[in-house]
């Protein structure tokens, strides 16, 4: 039942606690830094990714694209497995790990991304000056007051990458799972809020993934601090990259609808929600197929929940699969599914999956978060859904029933990610922003400038 793929910006004693910890600058750290100026300048970056590298879409994207501009990006990454400590991945992108220690104990414990940690300090300042880094970026709250310091004893720049809205998404952790023991020290959102209104006017510069996140920072910012919309967009030379997948042919011949989930199994997902529409999508298609592609805590009771319902031969888990796959998958499914509930933080970020899905010309079923209504509405690319009601997840997709439909559709997907929601663009704004960045603290430390002041 699958068409052919067509040819064809986005509290007082919390200050002081941070603030004592705050370093001292370097006075040696002044002098502007290697490649000061305009966003043609080719400029050494180094990324500090608090999880472990590779893998990361969004830190590829960022790296491959600024290697490929001119830049030289060092990957400051986690450490978990005890990898090298220096990897080249390819000319102008390296990385660099964290020690891995004598014992899983003590490797754990110098990983763990927290602003305080001397370890991840100590790795920041070691990095930007053995690269000399020309700026920082740093990938979300946890360690973005660390980057802070490092920028202060170094004298660089510092930029957040905010892929997400992280009080938002431990709130929901704590929603939907509780908290565990050691959650009100360390994953407290109530702290993570606090230490966001500390950190983000500290900050030189700011990239965010949707325009509400946008609107939120600068918010909080107060237009202290310039903030960019960055998007989580496609690299339209690499959306059918991949290799061909085990499960295409089950996908290719089966004769129901194909509906496509990719990512994480979690609460938040909204998952028992897509089936528990099962039972009612039969009525339209009683052989449609629920594809739902990842792993998670979820997994289990998904199963549990089809058993229940007497769907469970229209529902395929096949786990976790590799990057490389995914396209291949896509490419066979019918619709896109994604489901997610609609929290604060899921209200303020955009899936990969949802540009991934119309790059390939896939119509969308999506729940009413806002960053994911606005794409769909705007677009003319899918139908919407309250998010809590399987009926009316159901009948979104008994509108799409049409083949037609689905291709008309998904063409208007592929056509907005063609014109509008593709990375080259996002690549334009990241360059310009680092640029604007390392430009105006360059001028900003210039004696020069200073004295004409």
């Amino acid at each position: 039942m699958r068409q052919p793929p067509a040819v064809a910006p986005r509290d007082a004693s919390f200050r002081s606690m941070v603030s004592a910890t705050m370093p001292e600058r370097d006075p040696v750290a002044g002098k502007a830094p290697h490649g000061s100026g305009s966003a043609g300048t080719p400029m050494r970056i180094c990324y500090v990714f608090q999880d472990e590298y590779p893998w990361d879409i969004r830190v590829e994207k960022f790296a491959v694209s600024l290697a490929d501009a001119g830049h030289a990006v060092s990957i400051l990454s986690r450490n978990r497995r005890a990898w090298p400590r220096r990897e080249s991945l390819r000319a102008g992108i390296d990385v660099v790990r964290l020690p891995a220690g004598i014992t899983a104990a003590d490797r754990a414990l110098m990983n763990v991304p927290a602003f305080f940690s001397p370890w991840w300090l100590s790795a920041i300042v070691r990095t930007v000056r053995a690269g000399q880094a020309d700026v920082i970026i740093v990938r979300d709250l946890p360690l973005a007051l660390t980057a802070v310091w490092a920028g202060r004893i170094t004298g660089r720049p510092v930029v957040l990458d905010m892929a997400e809205n992280y009080p938002a998404m431990i709130q929901a952790t704590w929603d939907f799972y509780g908290p565990k023991p050691w959650d009100y020290l360390v994953r407290n959102p109530s702290w993570l809020r606090r230490l966001e209104r500390h950190v983000l006017p500290k900050l030189d510069g700011i990239l965010v993934v949707s325009e509400p996140s946008q609107r939120r920072v600068v918010d909080l910012v107060q237009g202290k601090v310039p903030v960019w919309v960055v998007g989580n967009t496609p690299r339209l030379d690499a959306a059918y990259e991949s290799r061909r997948s085990p499960l295409i042919d089950q996908l290719a011949n089966h004769p129901g609808l194909v509906l496509l989930y990719v990512g994480n199994m979690d609460a938040k997902r909204g998952l028992d929600m897509f089936v528990r529409a099962l039972p009612s999508i039969k009525r339209t298609d009683p052989r449609a197929l629920a594809v739902i592609i990842g792993k998670g805590v979820m997994e289990p009771k998904l199963r549990a929940l089809a058993r229940e319902l007497n769907v469970e031969e229209n529902l395929l888990l096949p786990g976790w699969v590799d990057q490389r796959d995914v396209p291949s998958l896509i490419a066979e499914a019918d619709i896109g599914m994604i489901p997610h509930l609609l929290t604060e933080h899921t209200d303020t970020t955009i899936p990969n999956k949802i540009f991934d899905y119309m790059a390939q010309g896939k119509p969308l079923v999506v729940t009413q978060c806002a960053t994911l209504k606005q794409i769909v509405e705007e677009c003319g690319c899918g139908r919407v859904y309250a998010d809590r009601d399987p009926e009316a997840l159901a009948a979104a997709v008994a509108t799409l029933a049409d083949p037609g439909v689905r291709a008309a559709l998904g063409e208007a997907g592929r056509r907005a990610v063609h014109e509008r929601y593709r990375w080259d663009q996002d690549a334009r704004v990241l360059q310009a922003a680092l640029g604007a960045v390392t430009s105006s603290h360059a001028s900003a430390a210039s004696p020069l400038r200073s004295t004409q002041a």
